[in-house]
């Protein structure tokens, strides 16, 4: 992923070693929903964004919602497989549509005012994904929803803090125009790379506020549902170790990404 647009969740091989704590069914069908994921980011950032093709872009999501509305026979590359994991784990197509939805918002906007309008966008690229993804743990939306749409603004926020440097570049700013008011801070400063006292408490700011989201996930779910949710929880620890390094760093991200060791990989896992 060149930055935090669309779901950068999905490039990553940080959550690739949260797979094996699941049985190969299980395992084949999340597989098959990250694949989808990755298709519809690849479409709005290397068709749309990188090759200034929104329409073709448009397009290829159109696609996908035909597939998954069942007015289109044949689907994308990569629809076979994700049909089967939802007949198989009664996928609910409708968090998948969200996805689709929820990408496409890249292609139009680069700014966002404040804190509900970026936490709905982490609901449409990732808290959707959490949903869609319950089933195959062996958990229910009704049940979970909470843990998942906290757990992926959670994820989705420490993208966007992570990539503010390669966001930035592209001219995409997805740090709330709400909070650089608040210290003192301007478009200008963060597409020109500004690292100072302000620039750091802005991220802190950002920082507590992931951390408060973990929490939240965690809080909502149930005791005995941990084990079922070990791979959503892997990802959570992956995710908060690397909020943790960008922190002892002093939020300079702008000197080298930010990102995780193998070994500091494999102890998340447990």
């Amino acid at each position: 992923m060149k930055g935090s647009s669309a779901t950068g969740t999905f490039r990553s091989s940080s959550f690739a070693p949260a797979f094996w704590l699941l049985a190969p069914r299980r395992r084949r069908a999340l597989a098959a929903v990250y694949g989808f994921a990755r298709a519809v980011d690849d479409a709005v950032d290397e068709v749309g964004l990188d090759g200034r093709d929104p329409a073709r872009a448009r397009s290829l999501l159109n696609d996908w919602r035909n597939a998954l509305s069942g007015s289109s026979p044949v689907g994308p590359e990569g629809w076979p497989p994700l049909r089967q994991a939802m007949e198989d784990f009664s996928i609910d197509k409708r968090f998948l549509l969200d996805l689709v939805d929820g990408v496409e918002r890249d292609l139009t906007q680069t700014r966002y005012a404040d804190w509900e309008d970026l936490k709905r966008y982490c609901y449409g690229v990732a808290g959707t994904v959490g949903l869609a993804c319950l089933p195959v743990f062996g958990m229910g939306p009704a049940r979970h929803r909470i843990f998942a749409e906290a757990l992926g603004q959670a994820v989705q926020l420490v993208n966007v803090i992570r990539d503010v440097k390669g966001d930035a570049l592209r001219d995409r700013i997805y740090l709330p125009q709400e909070d650089l008011a608040r210290f003192g801070l301007s478009d200008g400063d963060i597409v020109a790379l500004v690292y100072n006292d302000k620039f750091q408490k802005l991220m802190k700011f950002e920082a507590d506020r992931a951390h408060g989201l973990f929490d939240s996930a965690l809080a909502a779910l149930p005791d005995p549902d941990r084990r079922a949710a070990r791979p959503a929880l892997a990802m959570g620890r992956l995710y908060r170790k690397l909020l943790e390094k960008i922190e002892t760093r002093r939020f300079d991200v702008y000197t080298a990404r930010p990102r995780l060791t193998p070994l500091e990989k494999i102890a998340c896992l447990f």
